[in-house]
């Protein structure tokens, strides 16, 4: 009976030791490929549930400075936002949050209803009571950006909708969103060609 219970045991201190063992290999392996723990890093808001792919997404994607360049922040919506509806958001300048992060803009102060967003197949179309080519190009990347990531009728990547920004006898046309820069030409014109 004693013999049974020893035995018992030996074998259970043996399957420990093995299990310490092999925990302490793959450690040192783990270690050994340079493998370090880290901290949990935030970013971003928590996930809100599974989004099926090719779904439409409901949320505002905007453009902020942020230091060393262009920062896009998305915030929920009820629906499908248009370049229609994110623009005037964009005109808001950044919520608590996300000055708290960093972000600011370097638009300048307009009236919401001083500023015309049209936009049709693949364009987008900026109508503002200021000269925009006064702005920073980091302001004008704010626009253009915030509206191409919007919903823009046919559907078209962000870098392919060519955004016009009119304003004071002033025109820049054919304005891209790619790698957070803003490519484009500007133009003089009289008056403010039509969409």
């Amino acid at each position: 009976m004693t013999t049974t219970r020893t035995t018992r045991t030996t074998r259970t201190w043996r399957r420990v030791a093995a299990a310490l063992a092999l925990s302490a290999a793959a450690a040192g392996t783990l270690a050994g490929c340079g493998i370090e723990p880290t901290d949990v890093v935030e970013v971003g808001q928590p996930a809100q549930g599974a989004k099926r792919p090719g779904a439409p997404v409901e949320e505002a994607r905007l453009y902020f400075g942020f230091p060393g360049g262009l920062e896009p922040r998305s915030r929920p919506a009820s629906g499908q936002v248009s370049a229609e509806m994110a623009i005037p958001l964009l005109l808001q300048g950044p919520n608590e949050p996300e000055m708290a992060q960093g972000l600011y803009t370097e638009l300048p102060k307009m009236r919401q209803e001083a500023v015309e967003v049209i936009s049709a197949e693949g364009t987008v179309t900026i109508r503002l009571p200021l000269d925009p080519t006064r702005f920073t190009v980091l302001a004008r990347n704010q626009l253009v950006c915030t509206a191409s990531h919007n919903g823009v009728p046919g559907n078209p990547r962000p870098e392919e909708v060519k955004v016009t920004l009119l304003g004071a006898g002033r025109t820049m046309k054919d304005l891209v969103c790619g790698a957070g820069v803003t490519v484009g030409r500007a133009v003089p014109s009289a008056v403010p060609t039509t969409p």
